[in-house]
């Protein structure tokens, strides 16, 4: 995989300043980490000294209003990232040879008026080129757009916002960021945050944005929509979370075919860290329509890590199990499926490839800080057909064609390295390589292994 010359020298054309700023950076080690979700940022804290550097005047920019004291507050990242593929989706399914080379560009503003009222707008510029027969994906690519744009209301314990906002919940195993495409999963919506009887509380209603490839064209309707109420309640050394979720999606498609889909999901999760160890339960119940089927639907997903923070280069390891129902007959009018929702593409691996739907797997990982900056990661992920009656399900929630005749359960198991380095609080860099080992179920639709490269190198600021 070679990158062409001219991209090459693009590259550090662009990054070469961005970096000459992080380094130039005093100080920056007292400042707190960089959030997923960047409005959960506060710079309120530099009103406690003079700005240093430009840099912290970008980052809080005092002003006065109707009598009202506000701030501004400036952000943003550039991303650029290379994923290639040799036979992509095991060969089926379109799949291909290639490379995509995904650059991101994204800019907020953050705007507060008092203690009460808050402004948050963020642009995004997102482009892909593709090399050999590997197309861009349909999130890769979208020259302007509005990424975010809502309003908050604060009284109190209470939150009300409203506009387009990104959103994530829990483990992010139902809603998460799509942060592995080129533009992030963002609603229009109503969202209600608070506090009471000992809880926190999310209530909202949120329709998802389709990207459109063009300058500030997205929008979002209720034919993928979700609603739902969310609560986290501190339980000894670990917290538990209790939550129902509405899903309303138009031409769902399962082997059962593409019908309108309306989906309730009831679910718990427990999660905590004491002693070294860590842990996060989580199981749900999913009940709805599919067309004229009843859906009866379940998922069960467990991760248990230990680190061993006195030892060199302070080793963890970890084991992950999860299960997610299938569809057991096609024909009985029932649809058992398990649907994820909007889920973390990058659930099992960053070759986003697999679905979490009709499967079972175990996943070991052993991971180290081989320096505060630079950590390693091994895993190998062994993935099972849960119904042989159902399909294997890819990214995009789709059946991978000429699995649902196949026979046996054995899908694929697949060894991933990945390695990570935190630059300053400005910088990071990754890369990660998998290859899957095509199993029973896989061979018999006609497929074979793939293999998976990635390299990333993003700057926030």
């Amino acid at each position: 995989m070679m990158m062409s010359p001219r991209a090459g020298s693009y590259t550090a054309r662009l990054l070469t300043p961005l970096i000459m700023m992080v380094v130039a950076s005093p100080g920056e080690a007292a400042d707190p980490a960089f959030e997923t979700f960047r409005w959960n940022e506060d710079y309120r804290y530099l009103a406690e000294r003079a700005p240093r550097n430009t840099y912290e005047s970008l980052k809080y920019q005092p002003f006065e209003m109707a009598g009202h004291q506000g701030l501004v507050s400036f952000g943003g990242s550039v991303r650029s990232r290379i994923n290639a593929y040799d036979n992509d989706r095991f060969g089926l399914q379109g799949g291909a040879d290639g490379t995509v080379w995904l650059q991101r560009f994204y800019g907020h503003a953050d705007i507060h008026l008092g203690d009460g009222f808050r402004a948050f707008v963020e642009l995004s510029a997102n482009y892909a080129d593709a090399g050999g027969d590997l197309a861009p994906g349909p999130f890769d690519k979208d020259r302007a757009a509005v990424g975010q744009a809502f309003f908050d209301w604060q009284t109190g314990d209470s939150r009300w916002r409203i506009g387009r906002q990104e959103m994530g919940l829990g483990s992010a195993r139902l809603m998460g960021t799509r942060d592995g495409s080129n533009v992030r999963r963002s609603y229009d919506g109503l969202r209600w945050d608070g506090s009471y009887g000992g809880a926190l509380w999310k209530v909202f209603y949120l329709q998802a944005v389709d990207v459109e490839e063009g300058t500030f064209n997205n929008s979002s309707h209720d034919d993928d929509s979700i609603w739902g109420l969310y609560s986290t309640w501190g339980l000894g050394h670990g917290s538990v979370d209790l939550y129902y979720l509405g899903l309303d999606r138009k031409d769902a498609v399962y082997v059962q075919g593409m019908e309108n889909e309306t989906r309730h999901s009831l679910g718990m999760r427990f999660y905590g860290m004491q002693h070294g160890w860590d842990w996060d339960f989580e199981a749900l119940y999913q009940f709805g329509d599919f067309g004229d089927s009843d859906i009866r639907a379940w998922t069960v997903a467990s991760l248990v890590g230990y680190r061993f923070a006195d030892a060199r280069w302070q080793p963890r390891i970890a084991l992950s199990a999860n299960v997610a129902s299938g569809d057991s007959d096609p024909d009985d009018g029932r649809l058992q499926t398990f649907n994820p929702l909007f889920p973390n593409l990058a659930y099992f691996e960053e070759a986003a490839i697999f679905a979490p739907q009709n499967f079972y797997n175990i996943e070991p990982e052993i991971s180290w800080r081989l320096t505060p900056q630079l950590s390693l990661a091994l895993d190998w992920n062994f993935f099972w057909r849960l119904e042989k009656q159902d399909a294997v399900y890819v990214r995009g929630l789709a059946p991978l064609p000429g699995t649902a005749s196949a026979s046996g359960n054995f899908v694929a198991h697949t060894p991933s390295i990945s390695l990570d380095y935190q630059w300053g609080r400005h910088l990071k860099m990754d890369l990660s390589v998998s290859h899957f080992f095509a199993e029973e179920v896989i061979k018999q639709a006609g497929g074979g292994d793939v293999n998976f490269f990635k390299t990333q190198i993003e700057w926030k600021f």
